[in-house]
């Protein structure tokens, strides 16, 4: 009895646990802030208006995670080792960081330069061009908060990053608080509150990170190094991010706006999921990736599982609740989202449950190369999915693809890991 209360004790207490629960808290606080957004949103604006705001935002958030071509997941494999070499790390943090402004600069004159075709092509309309610009503002804003964040957490600062989460969601709560008291709200304005929050927070952001390592001299061989074990995970990141973002881009262009406001209403209920997946993620990734003895992997690992599984738990509590929680948030009116939150709810478990198998994979076994090819799988599965299920199933179309392809890869993700941990004959 007494060493399961010791083993309690190290689960919950444990540096990687209060670690966690750092970055949950910022990350739980920014989806509360969020919530709010969302529900001030849904309960203004028509369903047509929500779905062309929740367009751009996937637009935003998939170009942006696209942008990042796996280098700030990697700096949590590169920089903790490098702690005791403070001219290597700050020489190697240079020269992903340059990597990392080039990228997103490019990114985001291209989508200013082609933003009256981008809007021909998402919306059938020119009326959006002025909103795409703006989105890809708020684009190169969000690519590097994103760094910042990643160099933050690969270096243990997670009170830090934490506290910047939580900042973002209660400014732009905030900023569409004053709209809201000031004058109605529109799809403009929000658009333009979603761009100016983050442009705030990437000032903010920027007020943490000590520019020391500016001085130092980046070398090429560092870049080269960096993309060599960043692509893999940028190929892997690129076709999840499409593949989760694509539904409502897909639902504007082959149904309606509205149709796109009504899934994107439990959709932004269910983010909350994703968000915490990869906060857990942010802080176990350090560890992994120092860990050499085989003994501490297995310790490690099943701690991870035990948090996993306590994820899982309140998604199967969220099913059962689903109709009296959306009803007390948006009102009657998001009754026909119900059904949709109920089956995205489904696709989290599986997504939830893949954490474990991720993390070992990139981490420990260095097999990047594992989520690349899932992550092809899984987006092959949403486009066919989708491009079949949205003209029979309209809403609940996106969400069937989402389980499908989470299901299918978190399955593989696990079985391929198992290979190599019996390969090494860890057990």
């Amino acid at each position: 009895m007494k060493s399961k209360i010791r083993l309690l004790k190290t689960l919950f207490f444990s540096p990687t646990a209060r670690n966690t629960y750092t970055v949950f808290l910022g990350n739980v606080l920014s989806a509360f802030f969020s919530f709010l957004f969302t529900v001030i949103l849904v309960r203004n604006l028509t369903f047509a208006d929500f779905g062309y705001f929740s367009a751009l935002l996937s637009l935003m958030i998939l170009t942006s995670e696209l942008s990042d071509i796996g280098i700030g997941q990697s700096l949590s494999s590169f920089l903790p080792p490098l702690e005791d070499r403070q001219e290597k790390l700050k020489s190697f943090l240079k020269a992903a960081f340059a990597t990392q402004i080039v990228i997103s600069l490019l990114v985001s004159l291209l989508i200013i330069i082609l933003s009256k075709k981008l809007s021909l092509i998402l919306f059938h309309s020119p009326n959006f061009n002025n909103l795409v610009i703006l989105t890809a503002v708020g684009i190169f804003c969000a690519i590097l908060v994103n760094f910042i964040n990643y160099s933050l957490s690969a270096r243990y600062k997670f009170l830090t990053v934490s506290f910047l989460t939580a900042f973002g969601g209660l400014l732009r709560l905030i900023l569409l608080l004053i709209i809201l008291v000031i004058t109605a709200i529109t799809l403009d304005n929000s658009v333009l509150t979603q761009t100016l929050s983050l442009a705030i927070l990437l000032l903010v952001t920027l007020l943490f990170i000590n520019f020391d390592f500016l001085n130092y001299k980046s070398k090429v061989a560092d870049v080269k190094k960096l993309l060599r074990f960043a692509y893999l995970l940028g190929i892997a990141r690129m076709f999840t991010s499409i593949a989760y973002r694509l539904d409502v881009l897909m639902l504007v262009s082959i149904k309606n706006a509205t149709e796109a406001g009504i899934y994107s209403t439990a959709s932004r209920v269910i983010s909350i999921y994703p968000l915490l997946s990869g906060s857990f993620l942010t802080v176990i990734a350090p560890k992994i990736a120092v860990i050499t003895d085989l003994y501490e992997l297995k310790k490690y690992l099943r701690k991870i599982i035990f948090a996993t599984l306590g994820l899982i738990s309140t998604i199967l509590f969220m099913i059962m609740m689903a109709r009296p929680f959306m009803i007390i948030l948006f009102g009657e009116k998001t009754d026909p989202a119900v059904p949709v939150f109920r089956l995205l709810l489904l696709s989290m478990i599986f997504f939830v449950g893949s954490v474990p198998a991720v993390s070992v994979a990139i981490y420990y076994f260095k097999k990047p190369f594992i989520l690349t090819v899932n992550s092809v799988i899984q987006l092959a599965i949403v486009v066919l999915g989708n491009l079949i299920f949205i003209p029979i199933y309209g809403r609940l179309g996106p969400a069937i693809s989402l389980i499908l392809a989470f299901g299918l890869t978190g399955v593989s993700t696990t079985l391929m890991i198992f290979y190599y941990w019996q390969k090494k004959k860890i057990i």
